[in-house]
């Protein structure tokens, strides 16, 4: 994938979180990996390269995952292949308006490798 679309970033701005994120992928064989701590980063990371899939958290400090999303489908800056919501917080009636935003799949927090290892499988 000469695009470069074999990256991941991470826009999470909870460093444990974070963290364990980053060790799941790094088991999954997953080492090209970005991390942004909230929105603003991330959406400057996706201006600077082309990334195969972004896992977003909703709730982040100066630009939340929301207007990530927002961001994106104006497009305005380049969007991933795929945008995995993360949230411990959203709400099953929101998970239709993530996907009209253009999430492509949700993933409640907590959750252990084998989510993490099943909603990173090509669909």
């Amino acid at each position: 994938m000469g695009s470069g679309a074999e990256y991941l970033l991470i826009a999470e701005d909870d460093a444990a979180t974070r963290d364990a994120v980053i060790a799941m992928l790094e088991e999954l064989g997953i080492t090209d990996v970005v991390t942004a701590f909230n929105g603003e980063q991330a959406l400057k990371a996706l201006d600077e390269r082309k990334f195969g899939t972004l896992l977003l958290d909703l709730m982040m400090p100066k630009v939340d995952g929301h207007e990530v999303l927002r961001e994106l489908r104006k497009g305005n800056h380049q969007r991933p292949d795929r945008v995995i919501v993360m949230s411990a917080h959203a709400q099953p009636a929101e998970l239709d308006g993530l996907m009209a935003l253009g999430a492509d799949a949700f993933m409640p927090k907590p959750f252990t490798l084998t989510d993490l290892e099943n909603i990173l499988k090509p669909s």
